[in-house]
């Protein structure tokens, strides 16, 4: 079996020679492991696969395939750098078996303890969202595991699972064009080069991610994915084809986000109204080009939002999960707010912008009036 260490990028694969896999493997992007080795992080990658977890990787593959497979019949076995995040390393597997069948894979990995606990923590949310929606937009995982690294004399555990791949799907964030001295949506596509989005393509990326958190929003318990962000490319699109189809890469929690008083019959209509609140704050939230500047999208995303998440609500009722009553009552409830009064009620959610990513909360302050009147026309003009 040939094995092969690369890092992923724009005009494809990048294979990584020894002088650069000798360098310090990376806890943080700013923080180098004290001892292992960027080696160290592929080979432990290899490990888990091969060793820590060998018969089960053999099945999952076997079963894909729909062929007999052993550890003999893979030919190759590619390991790309994705991602390095502010808590894991993502990384892509792509195995080739005998006859060129190819199967392709996520690892995620956490090397610091706090990294372990939210890797521990979203590996358990993600089995236990699978089949939360009738159609799911959630990748599927597969199985975690441990990997001890040993440099004389010190050890070091990694924690890490294996997941779906969203074949063709690409990160995307705000940026500008620098022709048309616009801000945009660029998408980072791997195979055809990065391009901006279109007007019709952005609408339809927008509202396909309120409808996705919509569709995973409990309105019996109002648990909600959460948190969340566009700079952390929690979400991916695919433009191939005739239709434009976008996932959610990632949950790391599902719980209320604010806390109501239980005997209150019209808690469940408060939660959703501020669920909807908080989804029109934090779709317009980037940073240019995925770590530049804080980033606010253009009230033109306002329109997708609403659209997006009143589809999901339709959905969601035709599948008996909605429990509010008709969905119109909803819309009603929301078009009675006057400006002045949804941007009161935005007041219990700055706290949540507080803890985001550093900026969002002042930049939130600095557009929260006009989007409270942006909100306001939107829904005012929004019918179902």
């Amino acid at each position: 079996m040939i094995v092969q260490y690369l890092f992923s990028g724009p005009k494809g694969d990048i294979p990584i020679g020894p002088e650069l896999l000798g360098s310090p493997f990376r806890i943080t992007p700013e923080r180098p492991h004290p001892f292992l080795t960027l080696r160290d992080y592929f080979k432990a990658i290899e490990d888990f696969l091969i060793e820590v977890q060998g018969a089960s990787f053999i099945a999952l593959i076997e079963e894909l395939s729909g062929r007999a497979t052993r550890p003999g019949s893979i030919t190759r076995l590619l390991i790309r750098s994705e991602k390095h995040g502010a808590l894991y390393h993502l990384a892509s597997i792509e195995i080739v078996t005998r006859g060129g069948h190819r199967n392709k894979f996520a690892i995620s990995t956490a090397a610091s303890n706090e990294a372990k606990t939210w890797l521990n923590r979203e590996y358990g949310l993600l089995k236990a969202l699978e089949g939360k929606s009738l159609v799911p937009y959630l990748p599927k995982v597969f199985f975690k595991g441990e990997v001890r690294c040993k440099r004389s004399p010190a050890t070091e555990t990694l924690s890490m699972f294996l997941s779906e791949w969203f074949q063709d799907y690409h990160e995307w964030h705000l940026s500008v064009d620098k022709n048309e001295n616009q801000q945009k949506i660029r998408i980072w596509d791997q195979k055809q080069g990065y391009r901006f989005a279109s007007i019709e393509e952005a609408f339809e990326i927008y509202k396909q991610a309120s409808m996705i958190l919509t569709l995973y929003y409990d309105t019996h318990h109002f648990l909600q994915i959460y948190p969340w962000h566009h700079a952390a490319g929690d979400f991916v699109v695919n433009t191939g084809g005739e239709k434009i189809r976008v996932r959610l890469t990632t949950a790391r929690k599902y719980e209320p986000i604010i806390s109501f008083p239980e005997e209150q019959n019209i808690n469940a209509i408060i939660a959703i109204v501020y669920f909807f609140l908080n989804l029109s704050i934090m779709m317009r939230l980037d940073r240019l080009d995925g770590i530049g500047e804080p980033a606010w999208a253009g009230h033109s995303s306002l329109r997708a939002v609403i659209k997006g998440f009143f589809q999901a609500l339709q959905i969601l009722d035709a599948q008996g999960r909605y429990h509010l009553g008709q969905v119109a009552y909803l819309l009603s409830v929301l078009k009675a707010f006057a400006p002045g009064e949804i941007l009161r009620l935005f007041e219990p959610l700055l706290p949540l912008y507080r803890k985001g990513h550093p900026g969002d909360l002042s930049l939130v302050r600095a557009n929260l009036k006009d989007h409270a009147e942006q909100l306001y026309q939107v829904i005012q003009n929004f019918h179902l």
